[in-house]
């Protein structure tokens, strides 16, 4: 049975679940149970932890709730077997913030190339280092950068 670490109402009236990460499959298949869907997952970057935030909603009865998972790894499971929408944020969380969604049978990067460097929403990302992505006359794209810059 998961536990639930705490629980709150934001200033909206939705409920707030924090729960450990290794509760998460267990908590999203009981409430998928009870007609939830997946409606979002965000990554937050808490300087020295991630944060992974799912909003699920019952159309039925008109119930949102917010379940926040803390990770110090960046690894959290992937939901893709419970709710097929999860496939594209948890990519999306993946390219952008470094997430890595464990049993994700296609984590690959979604809005970059692949050969990007870094997640450009980390709060330690370097800004100041730019790449430059160029399309050959294929269509691939391809990243390049100031080899003085240090990459």
């Amino acid at each position: 049975m998961y536990k639930i670490l705490s629980e709150e109402t934001d200033k909206s009236g939705m409920k707030v679940l924090n729960i450990d990460k290794s509760d998460l499959v267990e908590l999203m298949e009981d409430y998928k149970g009870k007609d939830y869907y997946l409606s979002s997952i965000t990554g937050i970057d808490m300087k020295d932890h991630l944060e992974v935030v799912y909003h699920i909603h019952n159309f039925d009865q008109n119930d949102y709730i917010c379940v926040k998972v803390a990770t110090d790894d960046e690894k959290v499971p992937s939901l893709v077997k419970l709710w097929k929408a999860a496939d594209w944020d948890e990519r999306e969380q993946y390219d952008l913030m470094g997430v890595i969604f464990e049993g994700h049978e296609n984590l690959r990067r979604i809005l970059l190339p692949e050969e990007w460097v870094g997640h450009p929403l980390r709060k330690d990302y370097d800004l100041k280092k730019v790449q430059y992505v160029s399309m050959d006359k294929s269509g691939a794209e391809h990243v390049s950068f100031d080899e003085k810059e240090g990459w």
